[in-house]
């Protein structure tokens, strides 16, 4: 079977698994309604980090969709979390049959491809040369979490605040600022009345790389707050890509082993050739 027969199967299954999620009772949505407030920058910065949400271990249940070009795809996955320590994203858009898995640490990405028996394996040294917006590990786990990062650190701490310029975008917004100057990348977030991120932007002018990542359904889980959608935009000078993950099933310092296992049969592949997957046609 070619690639381009694996390529129809897999975007029917994607399809497919709309028609299998089950309606699940709504939860409450926590509304922002409070105006942000005058604030030295390092109290907003204080407080900020104060509304993370907190765990050791973290998983839930995701329901996916993309758009890149033409093509458009509908999946569900498991997200799974051993914070600072390992991420782990199973894609499983059938019957909980697993296709694709990410797996990330601090110092490597694994993609296992199960379709096309292959996988990548790459060092975040090397894949920061190539793309540089949101490939670090701590960055990818605070996108994941609604946290606040610091580009280049694996921990914030109160001086950190420096870091960052500071302005009030409206009555009910603030807006954080900074770059990594190793990288040139610009990096910002958008911060509600209640002290919780709602937006991320990540941008390298000079490649023409762009991420946006976006928070909405603020639902109470044990006391604490977590948004239960996320909205991602990502963007080349040759590519768009729309992505949607909404949360369910979440569950938190509960044990977790994630390990990195390369099956025997497998072949080793490019990143590049794995996401032209997901490449519009020319």
């Amino acid at each position: 079977m070619n690639n381009s027969h694996y390529r129809q199967i897999l975007i029917i299954c994607l399809l497919s698994a709309v028609a299998f999620t089950a309606c699940k009772p709504k939860q409450k949505i926590v509304y922002s309604t409070s105006p942000v407030e005058e604030k030295a920058n390092h109290e907003l910065f204080n407080d900020v980090i104060a509304c993370e949400f907190p765990y050791r271990t973290f998983s839930a249940k995701l329901n996916m969709g993309m758009t890149s070009g033409t093509k458009s795809y509908n999946s569900r996955a498991n997200l799974r979390i051993i914070k600072d320590e390992a991420l782990q994203i199973s894609i499983q858009p059938l019957f909980g049959v697993e296709m694709f898995r990410l797996y990330i640490n601090p110092d490597t990405l694994f993609l296992l491809d199960r379709m096309n028996k292959r996988y990548v394996l790459e060092s975040f040294s090397t894949l920061k040369e190539l793309y540089p917006v949101g490939f670090d590990y701590y960055t990818m786990q605070s996108l994941f979490t609604n946290a606040l990062f610091v580009s280049g650190k694996d921990k914030i701490d109160a001086a950190d605040y420096d870091t960052f310029s500071y302005n009030q975008a409206s009555d009910q917004y603030y807006h954080m600022m900074a770059q990594d100057t190793d990288s040139g990348i610009d990096y910002a977030f958008t911060v509600n009345g209640d002290d919780r991120i709602t937006s991320t932007y990540l941008m390298q002018s000079e490649k023409k790389l762009y991420m946006q990542w976006e928070y909405h359904n603020f639902v109470m889980l044990d006391n604490v707050i977590f948004p239960h959608k996320m909205n991602m935009t990502f963007s080349s000078a040759s590519r768009k890509t729309n992505a949607e993950l909404v949360f369910s099933d979440v569950v938190t310092n509960t044990p977790l082993q994630l390990e990195l296992n390369i099956p025997s049969n497998y072949s080793k592949a490019s990143i590049n050739e794995v996401l032209k997957i997901l490449s519009p046609k020319k």
